[in-house]
């Protein structure tokens, strides 16, 4: 996902930087074609390659324009020492977590889920191995209460984005970049999130709001209902005490549908069913009239 990328770029474009080469992700990923494109919109030259970015070609011809550092932004393929060495500086990486926490693919979706408090940006310099590299930069801020993995994203990546042009100001002003190692031991981990996510309405309500936020809007939340996926992308709840079987629909009115949770109810406020749109709930109740008794399970 070049978001993070996009908007870093953008910044250090518009901050007069001078950008030797820009390096999209492999040509198999879908954001591949659309990021091409913005870096070209900016005239600047791209360095397309097919699926590995280590090779001796690419090596060199990244090499060749003796650039002062590199930048990486959400990028997920391994970097070998050869291609690292490709800088005089080597590579910054952009990390959306307060390292050595939430090393992976997705801090924005376990910090939601995990209900986290506090969070923040990382630069680090890049090393053989994901998010394991000297900080040079961090800053922490609050998780909001409502945080989706939405709001997440867009607040991380334009912090990131100032940030990086604070460290790269100073680079250029001094010539240095401080860095400090990782702290070492065992941190919790930001693995990747597969797109379809059953809710799990036995995990009571709290981990299921906390769910369906941190999938908000990147990542398919769903129960069934009437033999389809209903997706469910923002929910209000209630814990209460009660003997309900887990998932049905124990009160509907025109404005609400309350399903009952191991330790409570939901009351899901935006819904898309199968293939239909998204709709809130008095939308929902209009067009699928769920009855009490049934099952979203």
């Amino acid at each position: 996902m070049p978001d993070m990328a996009t908007v870093c770029l953008n910044n250090l474009v518009q901050k007069d930087f001078e950008i030797s080469a820009v390096i999209p992700p492999p040509n198999s990923n879908p954001t591949s074609g659309g990021f091409i494109k913005f870096a070209k919109s900016l005239a600047l030259e791209v360095f397309e390659y097919g699926e590995n970015p280590n090779t001796k070609e690419m090596i060199e011809k990244i090499a060749a324009k003796n650039a002062d550092i590199g930048v990486i932004c959400s990028f997920n393929h391994k970097l070998s020492k050869d291609f690292l060495n490709t800088t005089k500086m080597g590579y910054i990486n952009c990390h959306p977590s307060l390292l050595p926490m939430y090393r992976g693919a997705n801090p924005y979706f376990h910090i939601i889920n995990n209900g986290e408090k506090t969070t923040g940006v990382t630069l680090h310099f890049a090393d053989e191995n994901f998010d394991t590299g000297e900080i040079i930069a961090q800053k922490g801020f609050l998780v909001g209460e409502k945080e989706t993995i939405g709001t997440l994203f867009n607040r991380s990546n334009f912090m990131i984005a100032d940030m990086l042009v604070n460290v790269l100001n100073m680079f250029q002003d001094t010539g240095k970049m401080n860095s400090k190692p990782q702290p070492e031991g065992e941190y919790k981990k930001a693995p990747k999130v597969q797109n379809e996510i059953k809710i799990n309405l036995e995990s009571g309500v709290v981990a299921t709001e906390r769910l369906i936020r941190a999938a908000n809007p990147f990542y398919n939340a769903y129960l069934n209902f009437r033999n389809s996926p209903a997706r469910i992308l923002c929910t209000d709840y209630k814990i209460q005490k009660h003997d309900l079987e887990t998932g049905i629909i124990t009160k509907v009115t025109q404005e609400m549908i309350e399903i009952s949770a191991k330790d409570g109810f939901i009351y899901p406020k935006c819904i898309q069913c199968g293939s239909w749109g998204i709709f809130d709930a008095p939308d929902f109740i209009k067009v699928f009239r769920p009855n009490m008794g049934e099952f979203f399970n």
